[in-house]
């Protein structure tokens, strides 16, 4: 956010600004990190909107029941992958909704929606951990997610972890440096982003507690990915009491984050071509959404093709791009630039910067080339 706020241009117009002075390997590392961060962002949002698509679906569903057959879950699931138009049909719906948003503008679109999002997001989930509190199960699902299992933490784990930081943070997308792009210049940005950092871990949190508390209320094996969202879940609201109302607050908890998530992604392909090459927003955003919307149906249309754009954005392009900002930020940027943001704190906030670009020079670097080696099996 630092980047983009002093930047104040799109992802890869950001770096080359405040790298511009460290000569040529300056220009490429920005034009790298620039390039594959939009990549990322566009090939994310291309299979992204597929499973925000089967959310929606869901949603849709669920006050038929249909989805929540304990014996129909998995049957259910099984024919929406595998039908081609129902996947393609909902796809095409959920990029309408995200093209519609980034094509209103930053503060008349994005910002607009996202304070009814976010709130609305709060609420439903405070609502069903309320739930799952006065149902019982809340008790079983803190044990699992806090009791402490050090077998449990091994190298892969920890390395699985930071990977995943990458994707629910939005790093390497360049999502934040966009969004750092149209803050005030007073905006305090530590005090945001730690905000950011606690509101996240919050409400992964939260949504774990009411997840397995769900399951194991009803005695069920907690397990992980697609197949607890949409089989394991639904399935299980079919025997408690209420189901078919938590059904309905979950899938629309999912679709909000999911709706949020999609904005930011395409936002970040959006800018490019609105800042670089002076293109309007909403010819932009249709653009860019109908782009990503025919990449999408290979993904909507085969499973395999699906994982596969997963597994190249998570486990390698999104790390890839962390990795060269941090190259960027901790040697290719100015002092006075990388350490912007921390002059609103007391004293300057020396300290903290020094520990900062420690971090962001050695630490940094060294964490996410493991998991760049791990994504390729090496570790």
């Amino acid at each position: 956010m630092i980047i983009g706020r002093r930047g104040g241009s799109d992802v890869l117009g950001s770096l080359q600004k405040l790298t511009e002075a460290s000569g040529w390997s300056g220009r490429l590392v920005s034009a790298t990190a620039g390039a594959i961060a939009v990549a990322s962002g566009f090939f994310i949002l291309s299979f992204y909107s597929v499973v925000a698509g089967w959310a929606l679906h869901y949603l849709a569903i669920s006050l038929q029941l249909a989805a929540t057959h304990p014996d129909g879950a998995a049957a259910t699931f099984e024919a929406l992958a595998s039908d081609r138009e129902t996947s393609a049909l909902w796809h095409s719906i959920f990029m309408v909704m995200v093209v519609g948003v980034i094509a209103g503008g930053v503060q008349q679109g994005i910002e607009r929606t996202c304070k009814v999002l976010m709130p609305a997001l709060m609420v439903i989930l405070l609502g069903l951990l309320g739930y799952v509190a006065a149902a019982g199960g809340l008790d079983a699902s803190a044990g699992f997610l806090f009791q402490p299992d050090f077998s449990k933490i091994t190298a892969d784990a920890v390395l699985e972890a930071l990977g995943h930081a990458f994707f629910t943070l939005s790093l390497g997308m360049g999502a934040m440096m966009t969004y750092g792009s149209y803050l005030d210049s007073d905006a305090h940005l530590i005090r945001d982003q730690f905000a950011i950092a606690f509101l996240d871990t919050t409400i992964a949190i939260v949504s774990g507690l009411v997840i397995f508390a769900v399951v194991f209320a009803m005695g069920a094996t907690p397990g992980a990915g697609p197949g607890l969202v949409f089989i394991t879940l639904p399935g299980l609201f079919a025997e408690i009491p209420g189901g078919a109302f938590v059904a309905i607050a979950f899938f629309a908890l999912l679709v909000l984050a999911a709706w949020s998530s999609g904005i930011s992604l395409l936002e970040v392909v959006v800018a490019v071509a609105v800042d670089r090459f002076s293109v309007p927003r909403p010819l932009a955003a249709v653009g860019v959404g109908i782009a990503v919307w025919i990449l999408g149906m290979f993904s909507a249309f085969d499973g395999a093709f699906l994982d596969f754009m997963d597994n190249l954005t998570t486990r390698y392009m999104l790390p890839v791009v962390g990795l060269l900002i941090a190259i960027a930020a901790g040697w290719l940027v100015s002092k006075e630039d990388r350490e912007a943001g921390f002059r609103a704190l007391p004293g300057g906030g020396v300290r903290l910067a020094a520990v900062w670009t420690f971090t962001i020079r050695w630490i940094t670097p060294t964490l996410v080339v493991l998991v760049i080696l791990h994504g390729l099996k090496i570790l």
